[in-house]
């Protein structure tokens, strides 16, 4: 869809050649003439366009039109570190050139860098406002907008805290579907509490495809709670966050949930994946004996046996789950959770992550945008309120995916 949206503001660029301006007289009716005899070509041999609009800049280098009408050639050939040069080029010679603003920051949102990235918005913020009625350009800024692969900066500073990032998306079970943006959920989910939560890289333990064995090295199991996680968390020192995208999975006969590790076997899922009622208790004997700061669980699965990839246990239909969590006995706790009962976690392929974990950047990124404190009350509005999962699994898939979210709504995670 961003491509497709990209395209058509490139075309409506294209379709109109803008004539220059003369500088010189004699140079630039020659330039002229030379972008008339590349109109004919704009859709059928862009690159003949591109050859006559460098023979005309030739005549006419100071014309920010030219500039711009080349710059729009290559980025329809996408040559788009050309036509960064030229769309450069073109708002040096008109400062105020909005149409240049715009296709210029469509073109570095594409490079998805963090400088572009930070550029392309506030060149497109800057020319909706030279020209609010524009739609186009409109369409541009709210695309930019929504991006969220790209955290805020701050000042945070958190040389205690302690995390755990877990992306599943790779099953070794052929049975068992990939979670499509479950590694790229966790990369960023990494990036944002580096960037904007102040976590220091060496203090997160990072996992893509998680075997079982790692969650046992990382949360302990049902006789001895003292993991990684319990080793690494500081007396009354840590903020603790965990983060999980990947397969939840039920067993059929107890209808208990589990985290499913990539080696799961979905026939065994009891004997082969991880405790979710393990998995709170050892948080609980954590949270009781280590006396973190805070301690903030994130999870985007769902533990129906359903996956917007499909069935995780063959030839069973979504049971509905009735999964306890001890939440209540965590002081300083939040637990988010991206569904509910028998509810599927969707995907949103439109911005490649999970929708859940989509929203839950997007809230971290617009609350700080705001200057707000953020906090766990405030991400969980932003989840439950207008344009929240629910809505946005509405309108997406035609069905309910309500967040579960219990515990604390005051833990500050950024001031």
């Amino acid at each position: 869809m961003i491509i497709n949206m990209l395209k058509s503001l490139f075309s409506a660029s294209v379709l109109i050649l803008t004539l220059v301006h003369p500088v010189f007289a004699e140079d630039c009716d020659r330039a002229n003439r030379l972008t008339e005899q590349a109109k004919p070509y704009l859709e059928t041999h862009p690159s003949l366009a591109e050859q006559k609009l460098h023979e005309a800049i030739a005549y006419c280098e100071k014309s920010a039109a030219l500039h711009y009408n080349l710059g729009v050639v290559l980025m329809q050939q996408s040559k788009n570190r050309e036509a960064i040069v030229e769309l450069e080029e073109a708002l040096r010679l008109r400062p105020s050139y909005a149409k240049a603003m715009n296709d210029l920051a469509s073109v570095l949102y594409l490079r998805e860098e963090k400088n572009d990235y930070e550029r392309a918005l506030q060149l497109a913020k800057k020319a909706v406002n030279l020209d609010p009625p524009n739609r186009k350009f409109r369409e541009t800024y709210e695309m930019i907008n929504a991006f969220v692969d790209v955290p805020p900066v701050t000042a945070a500073n958190n040389a205690n805290a302690i995390a755990v990032v877990i992306g599943n998306r790779n099953y070794k079970d052929p049975s068992v579907p990939a979670v499509d943006f479950a590694e790229r959920d966790a990369e960023t989910m990494k990036r944002y509490l580096v960037d904007a939560l102040g976590f220091r890289e060496g203090n997160i333990m990072f996992y893509q495809d998680a075997k079982y064995t790692d969650l046992l090295k990382l949360f302990g199991d049902s006789s001895d709670h003292k993991g990684l996680l319990y080793n690494r968390t500081r007396q009354g020192l840590s903020d603790v966050f965990i983060f999980y995208s990947g397969h939840g999975a039920p067993d059929t006969n107890t209808q208990k949930a589990y985290l499913a590790p990539s080696d799961v076997d979905p026939s065994a899922v009891k004997h082969t994946s991880y405790s979710l009622d393990v998995f709170y208790e050892n948080l609980a004997k954590l949270n009781a004996e280590k006396k973190p700061k805070s301690l903030t669980l994130v999870i985007d699965a769902c533990f129906s046996g359903a996956s917007g990839g499909g069935m995780i246990i063959g030839n069973a239909s979504p049971i509905y789950l009735l999964v306890t969590t001890p939440n209540l006995k965590l002081k300083d706790a939040a637990i988010f959770t991206s569904s509910q009962g028998n509810q599927i976690s969707s995907w949103y392929p439109e911005q490649k992550h999970g929708l859940f974990t989509y929203l839950f950047l997007k809230a971290i990124k617009e609350t700080l945008a705001e200057g707000k404190p953020l906090t766990t009350g405030e991400i969980e509005q932003r989840l439950l309120g207008p344009d929240g999962v629910n809505d946005n699994a509405l309108r997406l898939y035609s069905r309910e995916q309500v967040p579960q979210i219990t515990g604390s709504k005051s833990i500050v995670l950024v001031k």
